[in-house]
């Protein structure tokens, strides 16, 4: 019996993605919003730097500022 599944190669997965990327970027970024979470990644040192007192008002949270 001949195997039949394909060996995906780091190439093919560029140029798939780059494809994505570049016909529908609205999606994309939706995509990426909904499922990866970044606040885990973001340092309590860095929270405190754009929320500091002595800086202006902030009409966009930090999160959003990072996507």
């Amino acid at each position: 019996m001949p195997i039949s599944a394909k060996q995906l190669n780091l190439c093919d997965i560029s140029s798939e993605f780059d494809k994505f990327f570049h016909q529908d970027q609205n999606n994309l970024l939706s995509l990426l919003n909904q499922h990866i979470d970044i606040t885990p990644f973001i340092p309590f040192s860095f929270y405190q730097k754009y929320y500091s007192s002595l800086g202006t008002n902030r009409d966009y949270s930090l999160e959003a500022m990072l996507y």
